[in-house]
């Protein structure tokens, strides 16, 4: 399977999964400053764009489409109005906003499962 045919594969699951409406814009961001920081960016959504950015310089091709799954579901909980319920505003709202922890823990959950579903149904 081809990189690309891997995007569109978990979109098209993630869209029958969780009835997603629109599709969310895809950006593939090359960035070899970000790469070499340990905690540097892997990926955001930004949910007034409804735009998915994914940071590619230096990562292993699974770990690109993790990422790219988590966000996918913060587009979900986007389409649903989750997002508009919590405070995004410091930098650490995921650790100060009880409503924005639960919308990351689902988006870790959901998102890391839509990736293994997708993978163990493409080998087996």
């Amino acid at each position: 399977m081809k990189f690309k045919e891997a995007f569109k594969g978990l979109y098209q699951d993630a869209k029958e999964k969780y009835n997603i409406q629109q599709a969310p814009k895809l950006i593939l961001r090359k960035d070899t400053d970000n790469a070499k920081k340990i905690f540097g960016r892997t990926a955001y959504y930004d949910s007034g764009k409804r735009e998915i950015v994914v940071f590619i310089t230096n990562r292993h091709p699974k770990d690109i489409l993790r990422s790219y799954c988590h966000e996918l579901i913060h587009h979900v909980q986007n389409e649903r109005g989750d997002l508009d319920k919590g405070d995004m505003s410091s930098p650490k709202y995921a650790q100060e906003d009880d409503h924005m922890r639960k919308m990351e823990m689902e988006a870790y959950l959901k998102g890391n499962l839509l990736l293994r579903d997708f993978e163990d149904n493409f080998k087996y």
